[in-house]
């Protein structure tokens, strides 16, 4: 991998691409050049070949989808990591398919370049080991997705298993919950199944375990989630330690297609862990000014802990008919978009008390549809038409 990684700038706008050098500057990466779209960026591919193509892409997304294909020809060698305004799943799939290695959203900050720079380079230089033949570093891993809010009773773990069980039934893959709740854990309970072994009775066996003989650790639900359940008393969790949960949910990872992880109101070493792991981190918060308060301060540690913004998606649990803020002033008070809003429904009260999640008891309800499009979002999988009689059923639900 390049010490000194080499960029070329991408973008039609003068000004923006300025502005992208003087953040790639302040990352103390090196760009070699700069060009607009389509022939004029090929032929400086060309004539000095960088380490990483930096394009930005905006609507019409034509061209620049366009030159990520050409550049894709012109430097196979290169990577290309795309810039954007848009945070929609539909535009990150098209430059990945056109040939993105990774996508940024704007405004960009240098750490996260940085970061994104060198963590593509490395992934690219282990590609072309495994080519030559070294598969020492190929090992499969499903997506860890890691669901915290910095306050309790905001309706985590009711998220948790609904997720997971959309995830499940949606896409056929192969779907963990794991219960990280060093207080209460609570998704035994939603999930109504009995706990026999938890994630404690792990640690005491951390040497033992492998990627195989963890699942037969696990419970087995009808919905088809596998699910790693909390200890029955909080005390069982001192006995574990934050390397032990990275073994367990790496472990996790590689035999299943995602891993959802529900955590809970505080934060420790063990929830440190589970942050650090995670592929996306759903950023829980409710409406009351308590909620926001401490997800603003969950925001700040985050960021100090060098975690991207990039994987952070901002959530709005209507998890009470009562709100005392409006969603876009929670936006302006934690600058920072909210990607997704799980509506009120006395719906769910309902589904938790016969342990069933709301997506299967009542699968047309707002709450569930809410839940199952976020699902096709982080799957990538395409939501499906409403007929007649469901967008029936959802209005009287």
């Amino acid at each position: 991998m390049a010490q000194d990684p080499e960029i070329i700038i991408i973008d039609p706008d003068v000004s923006a691409r300025s502005d992208t050098a003087d953040v790639l500057a302040a990352g103390n990466l090196t760009v070699v050049g700069e060009a607009d779209y389509g022939i004029t960026a090929v032929a400086v591919a060309k004539e000095h070949p960088p380490d990483v193509f930096l394009v930005s892409m905006e609507e019409p997304a034509a061209r620049a989808i366009q030159t990520i294909e050409m550049l894709g020809s012109a430097a196979p060698d290169a990577a290309i990591i795309v810039t954007s305004s848009l945070t929609d799943a539909s535009s990150v799939r098209r430059a990945m398919v056109a040939g993105a290695s990774d996508y940024l959203t704007k405004p960009l900050k240098p750490e996260d370049v940085t970061r994104a720079v060198y963590a593509i380079l490395e992934h690219e230089e282990r590609k072309r080991r495994n080519a030559d033949g070294d598969l020492t570093d190929l090992v499969p891993r499903g997506t860890i997705i890691t669901i915290f809010g910095a306050k309790g009773g905001i309706g985590k773990t009711t998220i948790a298993t609904n997720l997971a069980t959309s995830l499940a039934r949606m896409t056929d893959a192969n779907v963990v919950l794991v219960d990280m709740d060093t207080r209460f854990g609570d998704v035994a309970i939603m999930m109504d199944v009995a706990v026999d072994s938890s994630i404690a009775d792990l640690g005491r066996r951390i040497d033992e375990l492998d990627r195989d003989s963890i699942k037969e650790e696990l419970v087995s639900h009808h919905t088809g989630v596998s699910i790693l359940p909390a200890p029955p008393h909080p005390t069982e969790w001192r006995d574990l330690t934050a390397d032990h949960i990275e073994k367990i949910v790496n472990l996790l990872a590689q035999g299943h297609d995602y891993v959802v992880i529900d955590t809970p109101g505080t934060f420790n070493e063990i929830i440190a862990t589970t942050l650090e792991l995670a592929d996306i981190i759903l950023l829980i918060t409710s409406m009351d000014l308590a909620s926001i308060k401490d997800t603003a301060l969950a925001l700040e540690m985050l960021r100090a802990a060098n975690i991207s913004d990039d994987k952070m998606k901002l959530i709005i649990n209507h998890s009470t008919s009562a709100n005392s803020l409006r969603e876009e002033d929670v936006e302006r008070v934690l600058e920072y978009n909210v990607t997704w809003r799980i509506p009120h429904d006395y719906n769910v009260s309902n589904s938790i008390q016969l342990g069933i999640p709301i997506v299967v008891a009542k699968p047309y309800a707002r709450v569930s549809r809410a839940i199952i499009d976020m699902a096709h979002a982080l799957s990538g999988t395409p939501k499906e038409r409403k007929g007649f009689l469901e967008r029936f059923l959802a209005k009287v639900s």
